[in-house]
């Protein structure tokens, strides 16, 4: 034990504790934080040399005594009795260390001047534990004390009780993501679904599945919505774990063999592939990807926990011959969070770089992700060798400025993702010809001349569920062809979003949208380019519609002036509509049906909820 460290950690423990104690005064909290600088400010412990041999025992005392006082008020409520009873054993530890270290001092002749000690303390977030834990924690020996709180026990049992093997996977898969992280979730179902944890069933699609799926773990409390007010939002699109409840995941994920977790880096998953078949990319550790690195033929999955620079050679990713996931891409909520390629030769020149070796996991590739990776500015036509993926996230990939220009040979893909991808110029051939495809994101309509596929083509896609449009201001369409939305019959969420738009394209938004009956249940519009409302959007036409988002844009109203029509809307979202007008009665009363709304005013920011 470091005795010159054991005075700041000792102060970190104690403001954890603060922070999650009701009164901390009431408990005496305050006292001993007073006596504790006291004795740093008399600056005891740098002057007595013989203080590892003598005092050691009393600050792990101590330590003990805070960490026991955190978990109580974090799991398990402990009592205001049982807290003084703890702090009446530290504060005798406290006065057996001023009883034993003031004589030595006084002992000691002409002391001299004594340095500042170097102290570099950490931040501690006022949360308590859920957002970082320090490596200390683990030498604390705070484990079986946690394992042992009825509210672990009960966690436990939660976890056992789990109906299906599937399920528990789906949650051991939260154990390689740093505690205080806050996961999307789309990413993590598309995950589950590549590896096949999950599946789809004739009433529902595989993606629908892992709706269900997290919607149990956060129903059984075993993961926690986020947000500002998660109760209240029905908007689920993030999570996080309580990172007691990840000590327990990593415990039980190591046992199984899905993950090899760093002895010297505690609880941080790592690239092992002796024992699992799981490789994890972690900062600051970088893999050995040459001959003498471990063997990676048998690797089932490849995931970037928070690599910020990926540096892969085509040689190992040759390698990975039965590699079913490959998350490379971003799966936190931030969208800040930095990754980016660290290949010039993929970045300068055609066609070559890393991602060319992704062509020889064709036979049991499903999901790749690539979302919001840095530096990548075209897919090579390698990529077209992946017949067995059904998944391709490529989503914020911002300098994306080229697809392969056909991409009808990826026949079993379900998911496509574009959106974000704004250096774009058009879409690739041979879209109409993924008869499988249930998610299309990013579809962009640009000039005529540059585009193979038309929106019109997409009525062949039988399977589409979800689909987001962009147009901005190259787009070009055709007479009639906004009318063909009507067509892709299977539609239930679309999204449409608007740059700058010609006059022309505005009297074709205007007059010329037509949607599909009956499946449609979200809508999703932003930037929209009218004032007044248009005639296709109105509660008749949308007859099924739970869903309205609005955002951005120059709509003022939705009042079309005829009396009796209702929505049956029960989620409204209304956001930086500068133009609004401000009567949120008249509005609730055209939408009976409304389980939440979320209006938020462009020019006050002024924001109106409710949830009945």
């Amino acid at each position: 034990m470091d005795s010159k460290k054991s005075m700041p950690k000792l102060l970190d423990l104690l403001k954890r504790a603060k922070a999650v104690v009701k009164d901390p005064e009431a408990v005496g909290l305050l006292g001993l934080e007073e006596k504790l600088l006291q004795m740093e400010n008399k600056e005891l412990l740098p002057k007595v040399k013989l203080f590892d041999q003598t005092l050691s025992k009393q600050f792990t005392a101590l330590e003990r005594g805070l960490g026991k006082i955190i978990l109580g008020a974090e799991i398990t409520s402990m009592s205001e009795k049982d807290m003084k009873n703890t702090l009446d054993l530290m504060k005798e530890s406290v006065d057996q260390i001023f009883k034993d270290t003031i004589p030595l001092v006084e002992r000691m002749t002409a002391p001299g001047p004594i340095s500042e000690p170097q102290v570099h303390r950490s931040k501690v977030d006022q949360s308590g534990l859920d957002q970082k834990m320090s490596q200390e924690w683990s030498q604390l020996g705070l484990e079986d004390i946690i394992y042992e709180t009825p509210a672990m026990a009960k966690t436990r049992r939660t976890y056992e009780d789990l109906e299906s093997m599937d399920l528990k996977l789906c949650f051991l898969s939260f154990s390689i993501f740093p505690d205080g992280s806050v996961m999307k979730k789309r990413p993590l179902i598309y995950w589950w679904i590549g590896e096949g944890f999950i599946t789809s069933t004739q009433q529902k699609t595989a993606e629908e599945v892992g709706e269900d799926i997290f919607e149990k773990l956060m129903r059984k409390g075993l993961i926690n919505q986020t947000g500002s007010k998660p109760s209240s939002c029905p908007f689920v699109k993030s999570c996080a774990l309580n990172p007691w409840i990840r000590r327990m995941l990593v415990a039980l994920a190591s046992k199984a063999r899905l993950f090899h977790f760093d002895s010297e880096w505690r609880r941080m998953p790592s690239y092992d592939t002796l024992t699992c078949r799981r490789a994890c990319l972690v900062y600051n550790n970088q893999i050995r990807q040459g001959d003498d690195g471990p063997k990676v033929d048998d690797l089932l999955t490849v995931f970037n926990v928070n690599a910020q620079y990926l540096g892969l050679k085509r040689e190992w990713l040759n390698k990975l011959k039965k590699v079913a996931v490959l998350q490379l891409g971003r799966w936190q909520d931030s969208a800040t969070h930095h990754i980016e390629v660290d290949d010039e030769d993929f970045v300068n020149q055609e066609d070559v770089g890393f991602l060319k070796g992704l062509g020889t996991q064709n036979k049991h590739l499903k999901y790749l992700s690539l979302r919001g990776i840095s530096r990548i500015t075209q897919l090579p036509s390698s990529i077209l060798n992946l017949r067995s993926l059904e998944i391709l996230d490529l989503r914020a990939c911002h300098n994306l400025e080229t697809m392969p220009s056909d991409i009808s040979a990826l026949r079993k893909l379900t998911h496509l993702d574009m959106s974000e991808c704004y250096l774009l110029e058009r879409m690739p051939k041979g879209l109409d010809k993924l008869s499988s495809l249930q998610v299309l994101k990013g579809f962009l309509l640009g000039p005529s001349k540059n585009s193979p596929c038309k929106l019109g083509d997409l009525a062949k896609l039988k399977n589409l569920k979800r689909l987001s449009i962009h147009m901005g201001n190259e787009s070009e369409v055709q007479k009639g062809e906004l009318n063909k939305l009507k067509d892709i019959s299977s539609l239930c969420r679309l999204k449409i979003s608007w740059g700058l738009v010609s006059s022309e394209l505005k009297d074709q938004i205007a007059n010329e949208f037509s949607f599909p009956p009956p499946n449609l249940e979200k809508l999703d519009l932003q930037g929209i380019p009218l004032e007044h409302v248009p005639r296709w959007l109105n509660p008749r036409q949308l007859g099924n519609l739970k869903k309205l988002y609005i955002r951005g844009g120059e709509l003022s109203s939705l009042d079309h002036g005829v009396t009796g029509a209702v929505w049956k809307v029960e989620i409204l979202r209304l956001k930086y509509l500068k133009k609004w007008d401000k009567d949120w009665q008249k509005l609730k009363g055209s939408f009976p049906h409304l389980q939440h709304w979320d209006v938020e005013e462009a020019h006050c920011c002024e924001i109106k909820k409710d949830v009945r």
